[in-house]
């Protein structure tokens, strides 16, 4: 048989499936082509890599592509033989595949349970599913149904709310007027001779008497009630939020809310103050802080408004309040809906699990059937090794073809004869 029919009639691919027979490389050669030489008259030198071997056989063929094709299946069946013979190797490579196999076996085998616990959590999560959507229906057979709770305490809260409003306006806009544009005279005092606190608190002309002294001054004390109005809604919303900076930010609002009620209320005490200072024939001291405190007068306008405020802000909470609560359906229901979307996304979660589970049970069984072919046979190959040398191996060849400045032609025609045997060694994770 000639050489070059035997090195281009076998298919690379079916390198490992069989063994050469040592006689079938000593048969008479006719002559080969030119630049081809045989492979037995250059076989490896002891002591010599494979990288050198590579380098040396480059030399002799001149880099020819079909020498290249032969030496590379020369060095396969040379490693092979090598390996073939070395019993410490062969238990080695056994043990290896049996523990290989044993790894592979536990690791379906927790996968599987894996797999059957997801399919048990699946079919409580679809039975979860659907019972929170019966109790979803019975709802809306039931939706016009009433919390009378809620009722009772919105119809109250609102009760209490719209006069509380009106008082709010008629007080906080008496006394922004008071504080910073009514005159405090003669005029003002009663018939007793004596100032009537009502007179600043809750002054029935201080609408027209603004509006009497001009447009702005009314906006003014007509937005006065409203800022308190809106401290009052933002107490209620903040009280509403979670975590812990609402404990820091509504204390500070309340204090904001007491600060600006003092300053009203000392400027109307003062103003009395002065008108009292101006009838009386004794001397007194300037109206200062010390004097307010111990004026009651002055806690008596910062309660009228003050403590009005923060019920006004309790009353406006429990109205909200209510009117959410109205409809216990209507609550219900949105609770029923997020437990079923969050039910729903975790069987989602679930099932893909379940399917990435099944796919690496049915990626294992091929591997361990892979692993039995290789312990069935008679001899066992280190099959990363073999790749190793003809890597080296042909890191040689190119040493010679880059150093005898080959075309690219050429390079590329090596290396892609030996991507196509390197191919054929697949190495088993």
């Amino acid at each position: 048989m000639k050489l070059m029919d035997k090195l281009n009639g076998s298919s690379i691919k079916n390198l490992f499936a069989t063994r050469p027979e040592p006689e079938s490389l000593q048969e008479d050669e006719p002559s080969l082509p030119q630049n081809v030489i045989k492979i037995g008259d250059h076989a490896r030198k002891s002591g010599e890599t494979y990288n050198q071997y590579g380098f040396r056989v480059a030399g002799l063929s001149e880099g020819n592509r079909h020498t290249l094709t032969a030496c590379l299946q020369s060095v396969c069946w040379g490693i092979r033989k090598e390996q073939e013979m070395d019993d410490d190797l062969q238990q080695e490579l056994q043990k290896k595949l049996s523990a290989k196999k044993v790894e592979l076996e536990t690791d379906r085998k927790n996968k599987e349970e894996e797999l059957e616990a997801s399919k048990e959590k699946q079919q409580d999560l679809a039975a979860d599913i659907q019972s929170q959507k019966n109790k979803l229906a019975d709802l809306e057979d039931s939706r016009y149904k009433r919390n009378r709770d809620a009722w009772i305490t919105l119809v109250i809260s609102t009760v209490l709310l719209i006069p509380f409003t009106i008082y709010f306006f008629i007080f906080y806009s008496s006394v922004a007027y008071s504080a910073f544009f009514k005159v405090f005279d003669t005029n003002s005092l009663g018939s007793d001779g004596n100032f009537k606190l009502s007179e600043a608190v809750l002054d029935a002309a201080a609408f027209p008497n603004a509006w009497a002294d001009g447009w702005g001054e009314l906006l003014f004390i007509l937005c006065m009630p409203i800022i308190f109005l809106a401290f009052g809604f933002i107490l209620n919303r903040w009280e509403r939020e979670n975590g812990r900076l609402k404990y820091f930010k509504i204390p500070a609002l309340i204090v904001v809310a007491f600060i600006f009620d003092s300053l009203l209320a000392f400027a109307i005490c003062k103003k009395i103050y002065n008108l009292d200072t101006m009838m009386s024939l004794e001397s007194r001291p300037d109206y200062s802080i010390p004097l307010a405190i111990q004026d009651p007068q002055f806690w008596m306008i910062i309660c009228l408004g003050f403590v009005s405020y923060l019920l006004w802000g309790f009353v406006f909470s429990y109205f909200v309040k209510a009117w959410e609560n109205l409809d216990l359906n209507q609550i219900r229901k949105k609770e029923i809906e997020d437990k079923i979307a969050k039910l729903q996304k975790d069987l989602d979660t679930e099932k893909a699990n379940g399917t990435n589970l099944r796919c690496q049970i049915s990626a294992i069984g091929p591997k361990i059937m892979e692993i039995d072919t290789q312990m069935s046979v008679s001899a066992r190959y280190d099959l990363a090794k073999i790749r190793l040398e003809l890597h080296n191996f042909f890191a040689g060849w190119q040493t010679y073809l880059a150093g005898m400045h080959k075309s690219e032609i050429e390079k590329q025609d090596a290396t892609d004869l030996f991507n196509k045997m390197i191919e054929t060694i697949k190495v088993i994770d």
